[in-house]
């Protein structure tokens, strides 16, 4: 049996403060990682500089014959220097380097992320400091084989004291408040909610004398992510129209919990959510900061940004005051009941997903066919007639106008009563 290729190239991304190219690696299955080539502001003639200039001319790497070779030595160096399945330890990045007149690995804590750490009362301003979980230092930590689940750069498979967990640390410097708003959300909400990831069990410091923190661990569901788990029942043939009903019922009684706590999650689709062993749903990743393009609603997506005025009145700003956000997510303006409208499109979304089994790529990919606009989301004859009651759910929660779209008690009232027939 051929032994499947680890370390193979994704996509690529170029950030220009700080310069640098990102190449997004999948190791293997569904555990990805990122190596960058760091460019710096003066440096207008090195191999880095020379690669990030031929991509922002060519984002196509296989386009310049200079750019896939430079990506397939460095996908190499990661093979001999990691193997199959081995990763960075916790909080570290790998950098790819071209000195001597070659390219070579680094494994290291990002330095601009490194100067930007701060001890938890400063990185969680929300929260007492007694309420915080307890520190522990990120030498305590090991990675864990991740078991074919889905893995981001910035989560792993981590065991502490023999148990596992997830571990999750900022993407980069940028990203580092938004990153962290995640422990921050779920210490500030008043009481617990069986669909909602509970806080952390630990903060991840630098060191036991550096009490900087880096990261944090959250609880391990071995059935991974929604997409994941309803693609496995459906291969099994239990996915049944019932139990979307019932996960649907769960999602929706998360996201009027929020909601009623003046809160939101943002960013509502099936690997946001987690399963745990006897099959709960648990939504996670509420950073409330950003957005999946494919989940989106029109009205965040709209050619024009919609805001709302201290009267209640919609009006609109160009475009290009969108394109000058760092990132797509719920403008915080927005009132909570047009947060909430946009949510609900999101769900919509999501069970749609659900019921055509797409995967994670199926989902992004027809994001990325539509551009900037919407994708076509309509429920079609033959969906309604093999999943009819979650169909009309559907379809009132993917309406256009976000005013024509029910509400989450609205949309629990028409699942409690669907669950009774």
């Amino acid at each position: 049996m051929q032994r499947e290729l680890s370390w193979t190239y994704d996509s690529v991304l170029l950030s220009y403060a700080p310069k640098r190219v990102t190449l997004q690696v999948l190791i293997v299955n569904h555990v990805m990682e990122n190596v960058i080539c760091h460019v710096g502001d003066n440096h207008h003639t090195t191999a880095e500089a020379r690669l990030f200039d031929a991509l922002a001319a060519a984002p196509d790497p296989s386009a310049v014959a200079c750019v896939s070779q430079a990506i397939n030595t460095i996908l190499t160096l990661c093979r001999s220097s990691y193997g199959q399945h081995a990763r960075p330890a916790f909080a570290n990045a790998l950098f790819a380097l071209h000195t001597a007149g070659r390219w070579q690995l680094a494994e290291k804590m990002d330095p601009l992320l490194l100067a930007a750490l701060r001890p938890a009362p400063q990185t969680f301003p929300r929260t007492k400091q007694s309420s915080l979980p307890p520190n522990i230092p990120r030498s305590q930590l090991a990675n864990a084989a991740p078991l074919g689940d889905f893995f981001s750069p910035q989560t792993s498979a981590i065991v502490y004291q023999g148990l596992q967990y997830v571990g999750k640390h900022p993407r980069d410097c940028n990203r580092l408040d938004a990153d962290f708003a995640e422990v921050d959300n779920a210490l500030n909400l008043p009481r617990p909610h069986p669909n909602l990831l509970p806080p952390p069990q630990y903060l991840v410091t630098l060191s036991s004398s550096d009490h900087r923190i880096c990261g944090f661990l959250i609880p391990y569901y071995p059935n991974g992510d929604l997409y994941q788990w309803s693609r496995k029942l459906a291969s099994q043939g239990r996915r049944t129209e019932s139990l979307l009903l019932e996960w649907a019922f769960a999602i929706a009684s998360a996201m009027e919990f929020l909601l009623k706590c003046g809160e939101w999650h943002g960013d509502l689709k099936p690997d946001n959510i987690f399963v745990g062993e006897a099959g709960n749903l648990v939504l996670a990743d509420r950073t409330r900061n950003f957005a999946t393009i494919a989940f989106a609603s029109p009205e965040l997506l709209d050619d024009q940004i919609v805001t709302w005025n201290e009267e209640g009145q919609l009006h609109y700003e160009p475009r290009e005051a969108k394109r000058a956000r760092q990132y797509l997510g719920l403008p915080l303006q927005w009132p909570l009941d047009a947060k909430e409208k946009s949510e609900v499109y999101a769900f919509g979304v999501l069970l749609l997903v659900l019921i055509r089994n797409m995967s994670p790529s199926d989902v992004y990919c027809k994001a990325r066919e539509a551009g900037s606009q919407n994708p076509d989301w309509s429920v079609t004859l033959e969906e309604e007639a093999s999943f009819p009651k979650l169909a009309e759910v559907i379809k009132c929660c993917i309406q256009q106008n976000p005013w024509d779209r029910p509400n989450f008690t609205t949309i629990l009232h028409r699942l409690s009563y669907d669950a009774e027939l």
